[in-house]
């Protein structure tokens, strides 16, 4: 088994464990020499073998495999040609996080130093109807600049040089979700002194987002 296909296994099975994916959502993907290896529709995350996995051109079309990809290919193939850095594409539907996109909220604090020095926001695409050409429509407005983005009333997107840059790119912003969703529970988070919040955007080598 070649290291791609370990990968997904191993992240696909990490991910159920977490409840960063259920038995019928998200998929993973990477990309190889001649087109991706992306995870089959319909079959859950922590029970995937070897066999079951697909691999397609760089349009979608099934190269190798007797399972269908997942629904979402689309959204895998036009990742992949937005970018040519990008080497593993995740689309879950990690529970804060994608509460989020459901609420139709960035997420954006002046709270948390390292969600700004690290993502300094993370954008929320417009809706489009999930496995359509829809899901695409405004992804390269956002992708074109961020790592992670929110898909409005679906889900999330990380993209990485490898599965397991992604993966660690989903999992911070997860993480980051929940603690803010917890904080705003409390009552709101605890704003930084603008000049603050400008120091830890040039950290992370960008501009502070305007009041």
């Amino acid at each position: 088994m070649n290291q791609q296909y370990r990968d997904i296994l191993e992240l696909s099975k990490l991910m159920y464990e977490k409840g960063m994916v259920n038995a019928f959502e998200g998929n993973l993907s990477v990309k190889t020499g001649s087109g991706i290896v992306i995870t089959p529709s319909q079959i859950c995350k922590g029970f995937l073998k070897q066999e079951m996995l697909v691999e397609t051109d760089m349009k979608g079309r099934i190269i190798k495999g007797n399972l269908k990809p997942s629904s979402e290919i689309l959204l895998h193939v036009e990742a992949y040609a937005i970018r040519d850095d990008i080497g593993a594409v995740i689309h879950a539907h990690t529970p804060y996080a994608t509460a989020f996109a459901v609420a139709n909220k960035e997420i954006q604090t002046r709270a948390y130093p390292e969600m700004i020095v690290l993502y300094g926001g993370i954008p929320l695409v417009p809706y489009g109807t999930p496995s359509t050409p829809g899901i695409c429509a405004h992804l390269k407005d956002y992708l074109s600049g961020h790592d992670v983005v929110l898909l409005a009333n679906h889900g999330i997107v990380a993209v990485g040089k490898d599965l397991y840059d992604a993966y660690f790119k989903l999992e911070s912003v997860e993480s980051i979700a929940k603690v803010l969703l917890l904080a705003r529970l409390l009552g709101g988070e605890h704003d930084l002194q603008p000049d603050e919040v400008i120091k830890l955007y040039e950290m992370g080598n960008r501009k502070a987002k305007p009041d």
